[in-house]
């Protein structure tokens, strides 16, 4: 039907039909992301007498018909697309599911068991209705009528809600703003507010692993890593802090502002933290470059994957495959998982398929393995399942690597220092690089060349260091304290 004809539709439902209590007073019909399931029609009994439903029914639009079945006085009614996607989004229950989906402009029809029209609505996505689409943000909005005796067919007469009450289920990030089964907050569109917030801030979970800041809308600032680890249209890359502080996951089922994944890019983003499966993740709504070919994180060494590991750079130090047939070279939905261990630890490392790791053969003997930290968990409280996700081929190392821990090798003094650390090897010292307690590289040198050189540790905080040598394919650790 076009839209021409769907308006002389309704006017003349309207001039035919009876006067009546119930009327259609809010409608749920653009969804973000994937999917329209927790479309909804709401009604409502402006009346002071419950009216009896059974027999009346939906047309036009959908089709839906009320079996022996009240809407009590300044009572409302909930049919949705399909209950059991709108249960999971709003948390509350509807009362029934119609048959079919809702465009951008459609003919609402409720008839009475007699076939009279009790109130239609023609609405539509263009002024005077609220407009809304993707491009103003206000996608996942119900429209609502503002006065429950005026002229619903008048778009000036509907507003919005801006109150996050709803989460879609499909993607399990977007928001969804509408008040079923409650009065109506019917507010004119305003842009959504995106304070900035550092990638810090967000971090924080409760005691059952969900983020403090789920929810929020925000601005955040960083470097992209890694690679796009989607398929087909949209995104999903870490977003973390040049220092390796904190990071994020963004993702997107849809592409944003055209932005094409690449490392090094310093980005400002706007959009919605959100959750999947334990990882805390960033659901944008617009993506501004600043800036290419930015230093990015260093990772630092951990001994196996935790919550204080998650969207940060970590690497593994002499590891091996637990199960070497448990690598499937190029198979699996999406990627593949296996274990590996350096004999006292067991960490879970996730093969995307989107990595060129993903078609080559399982690695032998014992490696290095650098990543990103990642949470797969599908249970609150999100405590479990953390992983380690490499980008590239590059990020695993092999060979014989002699790792030293002996006084014998390598000496520091004065320890503690106070200003400069005198370092001599019983090598050719090639590279120093030094680490503080919480494995963030803090300081580096390198093509060092000599079997004795001076550190300053003038720039170092008090605390405890770990300072790495390299020579050859040798590495020597200890550690010192810097006391001023």
């Amino acid at each position: 039907m076009n839209k021409i004809f769907a308006i002389l539709f309704a006017i003349f439902i309207i001039n035919t039909g009876a006067y009546s209590q119930v009327v259609i007073n809010e409608i749920l019909y653009t969804v973000p992301g994937t999917g329209e399931n927790e479309e909804f029609v709401e009604i409502h009994n402006s009346g002071s007498s419950p009216v009896n439903l059974e027999g009346y029914n939906f047309t036009m639009a959908f089709t839906y018909t009320f079996g022996n079945v009240s809407i009590a006085a300044n009572g409302y009614m909930v049919i949705a697309r399909d209950s059991s996607a709108f249960n999971s989004a709003f948390s509350m229950t509807a009362d029934g599911d119609f048959a079919g989906t809702l465009g951008n402009s459609e003919s609402i029809v409720l008839k009475d068991s007699t076939g009279t029209t009790i109130d239609s609505v023609f609405f539509d996505d263009a002024a005077p209705w609220p407009v809304l689409n993707a491009t103003n943000n206000t996608e996942g909005r119900s429209v609502q009528l503002c006065n429950a005796t005026s002229d619903n067919n008048d778009g000036s007469n509907w507003g919005v809600n801006n109150t996050q009450t709803g989460i879609n289920g499909t993607s399990g990030t977007d928001s969804l703003y509408a008040t079923p089964g409650a009065i109506n907050e019917c507010i004119t569109i305003s842009p959504p507010s995106f304070p900035f917030y550092t990638l810090g801030q967000v971090n924080t979970v409760d005691t059952d692993g969900i983020p403090d800041s789920l929810g929020v809308l925000c601005e955040l600032r960083g470097i992209t890593h890694c690679t796009n680890l989607k398929s087909g249209n949209g995104f999903d890359f870490i977003f973390a802090n040049s220092d390796n502080s904190a990071g994020i996951r963004v993702f997107s089922f849809n592409d944003v502002d055209n932005y094409t994944v690449t490392e090094g890019d310093s980005l400002h983003i706007e959009g919605t933290i959100a959750q999947y499966n334990g990882l805390l993740q960033f659901s944008p709504n617009s993506i501004s470059v600043i800036s290419q070919a930015n230093a990015t994180a260093n990772p630092m060494v951990v001994s196996t994957p935790d919550e204080s590991t998650e969207n940060r750079h970590i690497s593994l130090i002499g590891v091996y495959l637990v199960d070497t047939s448990a690598w499937t070279t190029g198979s699996g939905t999406g990627g593949f998982n296996v274990l590996v261990t350096s004999g006292t630890d067991t960490s879970l490392v996730r093969i995307d398929a989107q990595t060129d790791l993903f078609n080559q053969s399982a690695p032998l003997g014992t490696f290095d393995l650098t990543g990103w930290g990642s949470q797969f968990d599908s249970n609150s409280p999100y405590d479990e399942g953390y992983q380690i996700m490499p980008c590239a081929m590059s990020n695993i190392v092999t060979g014989n690597i002699n790792r030293v821990n002996n006084s014998d090798h390598l000496s520091i003094f004065p320890n503690p220092t106070s200003g400069i650390l005198n370092i001599r090897s019983t090598d050719n010292i090639e590279n120093i690089r030094v680490h503080n307690t919480l494995g963030q590289e803090v300081l580096q040198v390198n093509n060092i060349n000599s079997s004795n050189t001076q550190l300053s540790t003038n720039n170092l905080e008090n605390g405890i260091y770990i300072i790495s040598v390299v020579s050859g394919q040798k590495i020597m650790t200890q550690q010192f304290q810097v006391m001023k």
